[in-house]
């Protein structure tokens, strides 16, 4: 329509049938590649209305190919679907005060049903243990993620993810960002990962997931602090003339799926240095003293908009008196004498 041409006259144009042409802009047949890069061709699209094309083809296949195609909900299903991790903490809970309003439906008692195992399905094998971290490298991680979250934002309660990346490319010669629409496949289908090089270090970050981030998604928000801290961390392990990054985590595989909540995903991590690199993560987002103030973890994960299941994870650390004495030892040495690790001490 925009570029004033007819159904029969894109037919005679694309040599497609003009019934084929009929089935494909009433949404009765799926746009293939094929179908696709012939519309962008006839109807000469500019890159922008190409990409545009690109994305609502494909969300629109996924609308045919979803179960029972004659349900009213199957729309509303692939929409939250497509678009469900690009919702911030907000909207989705607007949408679930909406289902609990005109259901009369307890959405949390839902959601326990539905994370229940069906009859005969075989339990999931356990995951392989994490590396453990002695409590003098986690106080060295926590201090060194306190010291960069004070260089980027300063005092701020919630970390701007987007804000943190433009600053250290201000700050830092050697760091630089990338926001792609899709990663290289040579990153296994990862959305988010550091790349070393001559130069310094490059973050590849996935459009879309990195708009998730901008719009609060935790899941989002903390794989991106988790690549700041191989910045951080591991300068030597990323340093190459060639470009060189660590091998992608489950934690930053693309699956839409994995982005319906904030605090259900258990990563595998099975090396030292993703260890260090999600204890940073956590510790950017979560300042390490927040964990002394005796707030529930809840409130802490919803305050910081971090994980919580991470969150847990790093309070279980700081209530080892072991790891408190190397923080004592380590804040005493700085010259520091009044301080919330000391506790009546002070």
């Amino acid at each position: 329509m925009n570029k004033s041409i007819s159904q029969k006259e894109f037919s005679e144009l694309s040599g497609m049938s003009l019934s084929h042409v009929s089935n494909l802009e009433h949404s009765r047949a799926n746009l293939s590649k094929e179908v696709l890069e012939t519309y962008i061709s006839v109807l000469n699209c500019s890159e922008a209305e190409a990409n545009e094309l690109q994305k609502k083809a494909s969300f629109s296949n996924g609308l045919r190919k979803s179960p029972d195609p004659k349900s009213p909900n199957t729309p509303l299903q692939v929409m939250l679907a497509e678009f469900g991790d690009r919702l911030s903490p907000n909207g989705r809970e607007a949408i679930r005060k909406i289902l609990e309003r005109e259901t009369g439906e307890e959405m949390n008692a839902l959601l326990f049903s539905s994370n229940q195992c069906a009859k005969g399905q075989k339990t999931p094998r356990r995951r392989p243990k994490r590396p453990s971290l002695h409590p003098s490298r986690f106080v060295e991680i926590a201090l060194a993620a306190e010291s960069a979250r004070q260089k980027l934002c300063g005092n701020v309660r919630r970390v701007d993810v987007g804000h943190v990346v433009e600053k250290l490319i201000h700050l830092d010669q050697r760091f630089d960002c990338e926001v792609c629409e899709y990663l290289p496949p040579a990153f296994e289908g990862a959305f988010a990962v550091i790349v070393g090089h001559a130069e310094g270090h490059t973050l590849f970050v996935e459009q879309e997931r990195y708009h998730s981030a901008l719009n609060g998604v935790y899941f989002a928000r903390h794989v991106i602090a988790h690549e700041l801290g191989h910045h951080f961390l591991h300068p030597d392990k990323l340093r190459s003339d060639k470009a060189l990054w660590l091998p992608p985590q489950e934690l930053a595989k693309n699956t839409a799926k994995s982005f319906t909540s904030d605090n259900q995903i258990e990563q595998v991590v099975d090396n030292i240095e993703e260890v260090e690199a999600e204890c940073f993560a956590t510790l950017f987002l979560v300042p390490w003293t927040e964990f002394l103030k005796g707030t529930e973890t809840k409130y802490l994960a919803s305050d910081c908009g971090e994980q919580l299941d991470e969150v847990k994870r790093i309070s279980r650390f700081m209530k080892i008196e072991t790891v408190l004495n190397e923080f004592r030892a380590a804040i005493w040495s700085k010259g520091i004498r009044k301080h919330i690790v000391f506790g009546n001490a002070a």
